[in-house]
């Protein structure tokens, strides 16, 4: 491990030089980021030490940490790999450390040097050149000027007759004017002379005491306050999201959940497992929405120095017809890489709040979180008694569902259900799918959030010897037409709503949705 000290010792980025036996891997990331990685693994820490801390020096640390290959890991900002020999230019700035190792259990390379390159100035020998070119220009120019003035005042050096002039003439003064002489009056006038010098310094002191102002002195109780960087950066975060691409990729075209472990959790896994099962069911059910990394719109990561860690980005595919989708990942732990928990469409027409730059990064919200209009674990009940309701629920002074056209379209679904439903029993239940409800802050304290709502039906027939039949995806799903005792279907509804602060005027609003069939079961 080397420091973010020891690569600044000099000036500019150093480039590490590692020879080892047979692998090499060098990493660099933030020192924080890397040192949770290590952890307490045995490793060797390189210091400067000996005059002038000049001098290369290495410090065992013996830890019962287990051992893992470090290659590929999100943390990584850049890595790369060899055999024997291997060399790596690494930029000093935000905090920037260095990895050294061979496969994560095979013994680090033994030789490790760190090359500065110096950078010889030439810009004192360049001014004082170009100055003395400037100078030399001017001195021609003035001789040339001076030589030219002089051609033009040669005159003739005889000595030409004055014109004749006429008489002078002299002015008398008045003899009512007023002339006294004498040295009272001159010791007057030098008084009043000595005062008017006096005086403007006596008016400009008085001024500046009347209009200058203190410097107010800083109070002592005053201290910064240190955010905890981005968890990512955009190079970082754009790297992560193109493995992301790739692996689901290859799961879609095998359309096997398993390959989906490494990038797929939660709600997102679940609900590409169950498309996966219609696909092998009929080949008329098309694939999936790919997941993009070929345009980032947004991205916003948590401001953290801790653990899980998350981040939302909204990509889209280069062609016209594609559509936006916030992707919201999470890495558990610093030796686990991001994964994608919720992929959710984006809604049209929607407007999303302000957030801070990618640089700052925002602060995470608690899923019980007080300080906004609704708890973030919350939502999915408000949200499901609203489309239970309508005007009539509780929920209406809190969403605003003017332009949700999820919510008019899963609501009216709903109702014409159960208005159509004549022969049979019909209950929805709207609840929480998963507790691990991800939030980011906004820039005015409100929260971007994602969460996991399931719409649960149960259909049962009113009379012992009728049947509830299904159709369509369900039909597939289920692997039959029908059930005499009833159907329960499950729905999946990835959602992401901007959720203002408690002392805000405005109301929730839904930014996205995407509704997946999640399972079906005779009862």
């Amino acid at each position: 491990v080397i420091s973010n000290k020891v690569l600044t010792r000099y000036p500019g980025n150093p480039t590490v030089v590692v020879d080892g036996q047979k692998d090499v891997f060098i990493a660099h990331g933030r020192e924080s980021d890397l040192t949770s990685w290590v952890a307490d693994t045995s490793h060797t820490d390189l210091l400067l030490s000996g005059k002038g801390h000049r001098q290369l020096t290495s410090n065992d640390f013996a830890g019962g940490g287990a051992f893992a290959n470090p290659a590929g890991s999100d943390l990584w900002r850049g890595e790369r790999f060899g055999t024997k020999h291997l060399a790596l230019q690494v930029p000093t700035a935000e905090e920037s450390a260095v990895l050294v190792a061979a496969d994560g259990i095979a013994s680090a390379p033994n030789k490790v040097s760190l090359v500065w390159n110096i950078n010889h100035s030439t810009l004192l020998s360049d001014t004082l050149i170009w100055a003395g070119l400037a100078m030399l220009l001017a001195a021609i120019v003035v001789n040339i000027w001076t030589y030219r003035k002089m051609r033009r005042e040669r005159g003739p050096r005889r000595r030409t007759p004055k014109a004749p002039h006429g008489p002078k003439l002299r002015y008398r003064a008045p003899k009512n004017a007023d002339i006294r002489k004498g040295r009272r009056v001159a010791g007057r006038v030098t008084s009043v002379a000595v005062l008017a010098a006096l005086v403007p310094g006596l008016v400009s002191g008085c001024s500046l005491g009347q209009t200058g102002t203190e410097t107010p002195t800083p109070s002592a109780t005053e201290a910064a306050v240190v955010a905890p960087p981005p968890v990512v950066t955009e190079a970082q975060l754009h790297k992560i999201l193109r493995r992301v691409a790739a692996t689901v990729a290859k799961a879609d075209k095998a359309k096997d959940p398993r390959h989906l472990a490494s990038r797929m959790e939660g709600p997102a896994l679940a609900a590409r497992g169950a498309h996966y099962s219609l696909m092998n069911a009929s080949r008329k059910i098309a694939p999936p929405t790919p997941i993009f990394a070929d345009v980032v719109s947004f991205d916003l990561p948590a401001a953290s120095d801790t653990w899980p860690r998350a981040v939302m980005a909204v990509t889209k595919g280069r062609g016209e017809s594609s559509l936006p989708q916030m992707l919201v990942l999470e890495q558990a732990t610093p030796r686990s890489n991001y994964q994608v928990w919720y992929a959710i469409g984006m809604l049209p027409g929607v407007q999303s709040p302000e957030v801070a730059a990618a640089t700052v990064g925002a602060i995470p919200v608690a899923a019980d979180s007080l300080f906004l209009k609704l708890a973030p674990n919350a939502l999915p009940n408000a949200y499901g008694d609203l489309i239970d309701k309508g005007s009539a629920s509780l929920g209406t002074s809190l969403f605003d569902v003017t332009s949700d056209e999820f919510y008019k379209q899963v609501a009216a679904s709903q109702a014409s259900q159960k208005a159509n439903l004549s022969k049979g029993k019909i209950t929805v239940t709207h609840g929480l799918g998963n507790p691990n409800v991800l939030s980011l802050a906004t820039a005015n304290s409100g929260a971007l959030v994602a969460v996991y709502m399931t719409d649960t039906y149960v259909i049962k027939p009113n009379k012992p010897n009728s049947a509830v039949t299904v159709s369509g995806n369900e039909k597939l799903m289920l692997g039959t037409t029908g059930s005499t005792k009833g159907i329960r279907s499950v729905y999946g509804d990835m959602l992401l709503f901007y959720v203002p602060a408690v002392s805000s005027k405005d109301k929730i609003t839904t930014l996205g949705a995407t509704q997946v069939l999640v399972s079906v079961r005779s009862l």
